[in-house]
């Protein structure tokens, strides 16, 4: 007779499969002892992603199936660069009790409030984008601080609106209609992108939305916002709640961002200028050079300033102001920044605690930063004239410890006791006092832990055996150990447990009822201790705006105290700013480039440079290596660094306001869109073109070399006329030394050209910009430094002398 085997995927592989039906579209990582392992289809993706070995989990009645695994110890950075990589993770973690439901955490790159995710000094917000005719609405949450806001941008607009927000992730409501625009933004940011599941929400649903989040009187606190910008709030909220099962507790008010009010930057400007990352690692970026900053909001509040510098000039000028008194005074903007350096990141702990996922050590962390802004607020209302914004400052920085903020300080000082765990769950960090209740629930445990104490010396001496022991685990409770040989010594008042080779455990009738009373005494701490976390998460979320308003004070006196420091140590000057269309930079030094010559031993070369009426166009040429780059990459950093209200790396330097500033500097591709490297440079230009006014500052390096040489030379020539018509100022560098000819016939243009000459080993660079133009490009020099094949260069040479028609100097060069 023959017997059916029962044949299929194993238990754990349905849980696995269940875990994935909840969590779709997620990598999910199942734990199993103390691994994580990825299953399935999921397998071969973070295989490729993390660099892990691709094996396969044998089945006994089913085929076996693609695996990877991932060390419990390193999972929280190999997660981090998985939301980095624009993927989502879901966390399925081993249930608490054995049968019981397994944990499961749902990550995105945009959702996550997990700490040991998270870039301390980065902001993480979620945007949504939702296109409505001409304009583009965009709401954005960072989850883990709580900050919340939206901007209304034109189409050609998205660009700088996106860079300003500096998403981990952006979600489309809804495209643009015959428009490209929004989604080239979105490509050109770099962040991983979708289009929301759900259909933009209509006006009922909007109103519900805003109206779940913010309360009844919803249409108060969201006075002046655009329908765009509400309904994109709307999906942005109906997202967050859809995907983590809430909406944040307590949430900040959204503030409207306008657009008017900072410099507009988009990505690509950003990235050609290496200002918050660049092509050789963190260092050779503006912001690893600038950041002095102390206190992680600090950090994320100057990445955000970078990427959208002031416009205001009198509200640089009080930035200036600061900077200039913590310059002049060491020992002020020492003791602030010590104290600063002790704040917690009470914003991200409010973000946890509002999110359900915080623990004890965040309520010490809103503690503690309200007692180090108190302190901080100290140290500048005891310095004698300070200026007025700095005064304003410690005014909100001790409001930390006055009202609200000052009662919760004091109640959670005495609630929490001075080692804290990680979890609520664990119990043990309530301090005596706070709770009555709790209090006499652990005497009563203390008094039970002793009477079960006393059992074993009094079982001892019955019984007569001396090694007798008391003990509890996890897997028969309190029970009484004795050595195997002496189980018998035992009378019939002790009921075998276990036997084990070298000892026996037994209970008795005393010790399961003591047994029994300790638990439910400790289940009943353990609660009371839940709901007293319970009560101070809801007081300290009561104040979650009054404490963000202390937080943001702290940030911003942590912004103004790195810029005096950096100014400090680099030697930088004080700019001057005006509302003028001019630029006037004397011995400009690159901020970047300087230390890191300085580190090498060796001297960076200043630059001035003086753009206006009668020369606000330069036309800079020069040879490869000849430092063109860097100078054009130069001006515009000071230019940013000076409108963040930063001291610059020049001898003195004057600087009309710009209104947005364009980079196009550097070669790329984008694959993906199906677009070449030169289709890129053509995009990039175009909307340079299209965008820059008479008050933006325009920087361009080698338009048109994608192409032939008579259609790039064309273009080039084109593009600077529109932009000296235009009347923008512009550095325009190029090898095309035709376009020499037509700049000098342009009243605002002047040629300037990096200094080099023919040595008699080769080209030598002065790296300084002189006027007038270049008269050798050096191609072959550098091409014979990079090591080209000898016959490969004379060759070259031949050529070279046969299409100019000249003759050629070369050969002592190269050789």
């Amino acid at each position: 007779m023959n017997v059916a085997v029962a044949s299929g995927p194993s238990p754990m592989m349905l849980a696995h499969a269940a875990v994935r039906a909840t969590a779709r579209g997620h990598l999910v990582l199942y734990r199993v002892g103390e691994f994580y392992e990825v299953l399935g289809e999921d397998a071969p993706l973070v295989s490729r992603a993390l660099g892990l070995q691709l094996t396969r989990r044998r089945q006994k009645d089913a085929p076996d199936v693609p695996m990877c695994g991932i060390p419990a110890g390193s999972a929280e950075g190999m997660v981090a660069r998985l939301l980095a990589a624009g993927h989502k993770v879901a966390i399925s973690e081993q249930p608490p009790e054995p049968g019981g439901a397994r944990p499961l955490r749902l990550l995105t790159p945009g959702t996550t409030v997990d700490d040991a995710v998270l870039a301390a000094g980065r902001p993480n917000a979620l945007a949504v984008a939702l296109a409505a005719g001409q304009a583009v609405g965009f709401a954005f949450i960072d989850l883990s601080t709580g900050e919340t806001g939206t901007l209304l941008a034109s189409l050609d607009g998205s660009g700088p609106a996106l860079a300003r927000i500096g998403p981990a992730e952006v979600l489309i409501a809804r495209w643009p209609e015959g428009s490209e625009a929004l989604a080239m933004a979105v490509r050109s940011q770099g962040a991983p992108f979708a289009d929301l599941p759900a259909d933009p929400p209509d006006a009922a649903a909007t109103a519900g939305a805003l109206a779940a989040a913010y309360g009844e009187r919803w249409q108060e606190t969201l006075q002046g916002f655009s329908p765009p910008e509400l309904a994109a709030l709307a999906a942005l909220l109906l997202h967050i709640r859809s995907t983590t099962g809430r909406l944040p507790e307590a949430p900040l008010p959204p503030r409207r961002a306008p657009f008017g009010d900072t410099m507009e930057i988009d990505a690509p400007t950003l990235r050609g200028l290496e200002v918050l990352s660049s092509a050789s690692g963190p260092e050779g970026a503006l912001l690893a050079v600038i950041d002095r900053t102390v206190t992680a909001a600090g950090a994320r509040l100057l990445t955000r300033q970078l990427a959208a510098p002031l416009t205001s000039p009198e509200t640089i000028r009080r930035r200036l102001a600061m900077v200039r008194f913590l310059v002049g005074t060491p020992p002020v903007r020492v003791a602030c920044r010590d104290e600063l350096s002790g704040m917690p990141d009470a914003l991200r702990a409010c973000g946890r605690l509002a999110m359900g996922s915080g623990g004890p050590r965040d309520l010490a962390a809103a503690r503690d930063a309200l007692r180090q802004a108190t302190a901080a607020a100290a140290v500048l209302t005891g310095t004698p004239d300070t200026p007025a914004p700095l005064a304003a400052t410690a005014r909100e920085l001790a409001a930390a410890g006055q009202g609200a903020c000052g009662d919760l300080a004091a109640v959670l000082t005495r609630a929490l006791v001075p080692v804290l765990p990680a979890s609520a769950e664990a119990g043990g960090y309530v301090a005596e006092g706070h709770s009555r209740d709790l209090d006499e629930v652990r005497r009563v445990v203390t008094s039970l832990m002793a009477e079960i104490e006393a059992l074993q010396p009094r079982y001892a001496a019955e019984t007569g055996v001396k090694a007798l022991r008391i003990r509890a685990n996890n897997a028969i409770g309190w029970h009484v150990e004795v050595p195997a040989g002496q189980a018998a010594a035992l009378g019939s008042g002790f009921v075998l447990r276990q036997g084990l080779a070298s000892t026996t455990r037994f209970t008795t009738a005393e010790l399961d009822r003591q047994a029994s009373a300790l638990e439910t005494a400790r289940e009943r701490a353990l609660h009371l201790e839940r709901a007293a976390f319970e009560e101070l998460r809801r007081r300290t979320l009561a104040v979650r705006a009054e404490m963000a308003r202390v937080c943001h004070a702290a940030a911003a006196l942590d912004l103004v105290c790195g810029l005096a420091q950096a100014a400090a140590e680099y030697l930088w000057s004080e700019p001057e700013l005006d509302e003028s269309t001019g630029l006037d930079i004397e011995d400009g030094r690159h901020p970047v480039a300087e230390p890191l010559l300085e580190a090498q031993g060796r001297t960076f070369e200043p630059n001035g440079c003086h753009l206006g009426e009668g020369s606000r166009l330069w036309l800079l040429t020069g040879p490869n290596m000849a430092g063109k780059s860097t100078f054009l990459r130069q001006v515009a950093l000071i230019v940013l660094m000076a409108q963040i209200g930063s001291f610059v790396p020049a001898r003195r330097a004057r600087i009309g306001i710009v209104d947005k500033l364009f980079s196009r500097i550097g070669a790329s591709d984008d694959l993906a869109a199906g677009r070449s490297t030169f289709m890129v440079e053509m995009l990039e230009t175009a909307a340079i073109l299209n965008q820059a006014t008479p008050r933006s500052l325009v920087i361009l390096d080698e338009v048109g070399r994608g192409t032939s040489t008579h259609d790039g030379l064309a273009i080039a020539q084109a593009a600077m006329e529109h932009l000296h018509d235009l009347g923008c100022r512009t550095l325009f560098s190029t090898h095309y030394h035709e376009l020499a000819d037509a700049a000098e016939a342009m009243p605002h243009a002047v040629c300037m050209a990096m200094e080099a000459s023919a040595g008699r080993r080769g080209a030598v660079f002065s790296y300084r910009v002189v006027p007038g133009r270049a008269g050798r490009s050096y191609g072959l020099k550098v091409a014979a430094l990079a090591g080209l094949p000898a016959a490969v260069l004379h060759r070259a040479e031949q050529l070279l002398a046969q299409h100019s028609g000249l003759s050629c100097d070369h050969k002592q060069d190269l050789q």
